[in-house]
């Protein structure tokens, strides 16, 4: 297209200048103006050296076939200054407003990429999931061949937890001392680093053998610490300006929010499961002889919900009442729970306090709020003859439909202090038989089923960590 444009300047200038020429080299005010017009166009396509070259070439023509008619160089150099002007204003005008177009452009890149780095950052808050995202959509808007994260471990060195295009660099422990990334952390900047200009840092050898040339390394920080760096690696020299210092540090904010965000969110998990455990244990050193018991049901009740397709989040919570279904026992008189035999009408009523009791504690814990429901629920019967509200079919929280079932299994096939275990054959028959009555028959099905595969038995991550944490204990 500018070769088309080149040779149409070319044909044009040569175009007027015959016309001057057949008028016997007068200067015609029209084909001036044609001169002026070809300069502004071509200013306006080719920018200020184009327009330049196309001003001095029809200053030239102009001059060769006016100059033997005039005899005053005033007007011939007034003639050729204004076209030589044109080019300049017109040629500058073209130029700088290319020149903001590719920034705008480029800003709102930077602006589009940084919108999805930071929806890719919300939408999760595992870093697994949220880092390669991210660093793929950094390698994209900075036009780099390679880009990484590096945390400080609390030995003092820098260890990759992600990386794209730099596999070097992954198992790699990279002292902050002889880093050229430590000196980013420890000045809280970012950092230019140049192979062949700074020789001796301890990333030199693998740059080379991966053929990089430069990297620019930028700090994540967060209130109250430096954490680690975000870097980007480039196979050319001298790649990056003073937008992509800018851009890199607006995009390590964003990882440092993510890196926080999964940080306060595994301590949150961690206090929700030390919680946990707490409250297991101590359901268990109530009623020793019935130890273990919640987490049969954990386990039986996650295979249940899983097999019913109950959504990921809400079986999450339904498991974790599994758990805690029977801790209100804690208020329930010791000798009551240990009685070898059968339980007076008094010592049932207090029995039966332990659901309301399990509601009443698990209320106090705001993580556990809506849990409540479905633990104090879970002695409910579907016929509506159950304890404590009476509540039948639908009104019982599906949770605690769930739980019923897998409760009464387990406690009928393990041994209690007043009784020998039933056997998993019988136990099986009697679920069956109180379908409808005690438990919903949707549970009912989905339970046979899971027995008839030999699925109820099948170990769980979750669990097992919990069972191995308190045996170890």
């Amino acid at each position: 297209m500018n070769r088309l444009f080149a040779g149409a300047t070319v044909v044009d200038l040569l175009g007027v200048t015959v016309f001057i020429y057949q008028t016997g080299g007068e200067s015609n005010n029209l084909f001036y103006l044609a001169y002026i017009l070809l300069v502004a166009a071509r200013s306006v396509q080719f920018g200020f050296c184009g327009g330049l070259m196309t001003a001095i070439a029809a200053i030239t023509l102009f001059f060769s076939v006016t100059l033997p008619s005039h005899s005053y160089w005033g007007d011939l150099f007034l003639q050729g200054s204004i076209l030589l002007v044109t080019a300049f204003v017109v040629g500058s005008l073209a130029d700088r407003m290319r020149q903001t177009h590719r920034e705008l452009e480029r800003k709102v890149d930077e602006l589009t990429a940084l919108t999805e780095v930071t929806r890719t950052v919300n939408s999760s808050i595992e870093l697994p999931q949220v880092l390669p995202a991210v660093l793929e959509l950094s390698a994209t808007v900075m036009k780099v061949d390679a880009c990484a994260v590096h945390i400080l471990d609390e030995q003092g060195s820098l260890q990759a937890v992600a990386s794209q295009g730099f596999p070097a660099l992954e198992q790699e422990r990279l002292p902050v001392e002889q880093c050229f990334m430590g000196k980013a952390i420890r000045t809280g900047a970012p950092v230019l680093y140049y192979v062949d200009q700074q020789a001796g840092d301890v990333c030199e050898p693998f740059f080379r053998a991966q053929g990089f040339a430069c990297a620019l390394s930028a700090p994540l920080s967060n209130s109250s610490r430096t954490m680690g760096v975000l870097t980007v690696f480039a196979v050319e020299p001298n790649v990056f300006a003073y937008d992509d210092i800018e851009l890199i540090c607006l995009l390590a904010t964003q990882v440092g929010n993510a890196i926080e965000n999964a940080t306060l969110y595994k301590k949150q998990k961690d206090l929700y499961l030390a919680v946990v455990q707490a409250f297991v244990a101590a359901i268990d050193a109530k009623d020793s002889y019935t130890r273990g018991h919640s987490e049969y049901v954990h386990r039986y009740v996650r295979r249940i919900a899983a097999r019913m397709n109950v959504p990921d989040d809400q079986l999450e919570r339904i498991a974790t009442a599994a758990l805690l279904h029977d801790i209100g026992k804690i208020g329930v008189n010791s000798n009551i729970l240990r009685k070898p035999g059968a339980l007076n009408d008094e010592e049932y009523a207090e029995i039966k306090m332990h659901v309301t009791i399990g509601e009443q504690i698990i209320s106090q814990v705001t993580d556990f709020r809506d849990l409540a429901p479905i633990v104090a629920a879970h002695h409910e019967w579907y016929n509506g003859k159950g304890y404590p509200e009476g509540l039948a079919g639908e009104a019982i929280p599906l949770g605690a439909r769930i739980i019923a079932v897998a409760d009464a299994f387990e406690a009928m096939t393990a041994n209690r202090v007043y009784r020998r275990a039933m056997s998993r054959e019988r136990a099986l028959a009697e679920i069956n038989r109180c379908s409808g009555v005690q438990f919903d028959p949707a549970v009912v099905e989905v339970f046979l089923q899971l027995a008839e595969e030999g699925k109820l038995d099948e170990p769980i991550e979750a669990i097992e960590s919990i069972v191995r944490e308190r045996v170890g204990a």
